[in-house]
């Protein structure tokens, strides 16, 4: 829990401007993974402040991700019938609402729920393949390769399979690790920073106040999540009434707005003296998901 407030780009919130992409699942699950999913600022989700701050234009929609997807898919789909194979991904459901929790717990509802917990996350659909074409989609990571050298039908398979080509050969005239490293950087620095601003300072301390009404002693909004009671075992009912009262100290005293006010000024500044940088990343970003919407045209 404490690293998803920590984030480097926003951990797994914003990874689509940061160079781990994720490639192809492995096939015991049976359904390719996400290689750049990312909430886009309209995402609805009941809090949502990473996906409102400057940095945030630098990465990829639920839309845009959904296109790059589909893109990589049919890449997938055309390399399998070079193999003389049919390919047909299962469809991913809807995203899920994303969990803000860049400034901590936010929402009531999860925190009744779940307490400190992210909210159980929808099941991916698995796709039904055959032996041959698990070996052809997913080359030396499938279940029945023993070999890094993998034939089908006298033809080479790509060593990541056919999936995995798709992702990476899609991904590689795009990649800008520079310009990934800068906003990442950006990203941790604004992160850290804001938590040393005067007004953050306060409302910290009129937050750890209002929860010390309550019952519970915490100097900051982060400390909850390292509870170790509260990170391990059943949700308890001391972990949800924790949870909500965090949330309510935050409501009460504005905590969230404070903070992301705080970190916006910062992250603007920052993203001001690395606009070359930034520029950069948000053009091939730009020519990606071109790229991808010109090979759904032509499927």
């Amino acid at each position: 829990m404490r690293r998803l407030a920590i984030p480097v780009l926003f951990l797994t919130l914003l990874v689509g401007c940061t160079s781990h992409e994720p490639s192809a699942e492995s096939p015991s699950s049976g359904s390719p993974s996400a290689p750049e999913a990312s909430p886009s600022p309209s995402s609805p989700g009941r809090k949502s402040y990473t996906f409102r701050l400057p940095l945030a234009v630098y990465s990829y929609s639920d839309a845009d991700y959904e296109v790059i997807r589909a893109a990589e898919q049919v890449l997938a789909r055309d390399c399998m019938k070079d193999f003389g194979l049919a390919y047909e991904p299962a469809k991913n459901p809807a995203p899920a609402e994303a969990q803000d929790r860049r400034y901590g717990l936010t929402d009531r509802e999860s925190a009744e729920l779940y307490g400190y917990r992210m909210p159980p996350q929808r099941e991916t659909p698995t796709a039904k393949l055959t032996k041959d074409q698990t070996k052809v989609l997913y080359g030396s990571r499938s279940l029945q390769a023993d070999s890094t050298e993998l034939t089908y039908r006298g033809k080479k398979v790509p060593t990541e399979g056919c999936l995995g080509a798709a992702i990476l050969g899609f991904r590689k005239p795009y990649e800008d690790k520079a310009g990934a490293e800068v906003a990442s950087r950006i990203s941790t620095a604004s992160y850290e920073d804001s938590q040393k601003v005067p007004e953050v300072r306060t409302v910290f301390g009129k937050w750890s106040s209002c929860m010390k009404e309550e019952g519970y002693a915490y100097t900051s909004p982060m400390d909850a999540l390292d509870t170790p009671a509260f990170l391990r075992g059943k949700v308890s009912d001391t972990e949800k009434k924790t949870a909500v009262a965090d949330v309510s100290c935050k409501e009460r005293t504005g905590l969230p707005d404070v903070w992301f006010a705080a970190e916006s000024s910062i992250q603007k500044d920052m993203i001001k003296a690395n606009a070359e940088a930034l520029g950069k990343l948000g053009e091939l970003h730009e020519k990606k998901l071109l790229a991808a919407r010109k090979i759904l045209a032509g499927s």
